[in-house]
């Protein structure tokens, strides 16, 4: 078969929308090098050309995945509403890219990409938090949140709400319960008095 010479970028994206389909289908442990370079029909001197090892190509998967994630909390940071309603709308967000069909909580938790897990936390974290910083300094400064540690707060609110929305898997009365305790542990780490958090989980 032809091999087609395409443009550096072009080539480089497709190694890691391919990666991306690879560590999805058999999970990252379990997709070598030579399954990617397969997969598009290269060489694995083109592999290596953009790429030092799949450690490094799987830290660019977790960025391709985080990026349109991150654009949305930035443009509702962008907006116009007070800070307690932009925070509910980025948690939102967060929690409707995480638990779609081929939501990253899925390829987080999925068999044999427990480094991939790592990796999309840390770039998930390292990009909206600079933005959630900057929402929840505002927040402070209109009064709306009342906290020592703003920034590690909302880390450890992330990261549990992640993680329970992953493994909610009680009874339709019962999820609804434990929303509504997130809801209210929300409000409490933010220090919200006169706002009501709607978590869609």
């Amino acid at each position: 078969m032809v091999r087609i010479v395409k443009n550096p970028e072009e080539r480089r994206t497709e190694l890691i929308e391919t990666a991306e389909s690879l560590f999805f289908q058999k999970g990252y442990e379990y997709t070598a090098v030579s399954d990617i370079v397969k997969k598009i029909n290269v060489g694995q001197g083109t592999f290596y050309h953009y790429f030092k090892s799949k450690e490094d190509i799987l830290e660019a998967v977790a960025e391709k995945i985080v990026a349109p994630i991150a654009e949305d909390v930035r443009n509702i940071a962008k907006g116009n509403e007070d800070s307690a309603t932009k925070v509910n709308s980025i948690l939102n967000s967060i929690l409707k890219a995480g638990n779609s069909e081929t939501g990253f909580m899925k390829l987080m938790h999925q068999k044999g990409n427990y480094l991939l897990h790592d990796k999309l936390e840390e770039a998930l974290k390292a990009k909206i938090s600079p933005i959630i910083a900057e929402v929840i300094s505002k927040g402070m400064d209109e009064g709306f949140f009342n906290m020592s540690y703003p920034k590690e707060s909302f880390i450890l609110l992330l990261s549990s709400t992640l993680y329970l929305s992953h493994h909610f898997t009680w009874d339709h009365e019962a999820r609804e319960r434990m929303c509504a305790a997130l809801e209210e542990i929300t409000a409490r780490v933010l220090g919200v008095k006169d706002y009501r958090f709607h978590l869609e989980i």
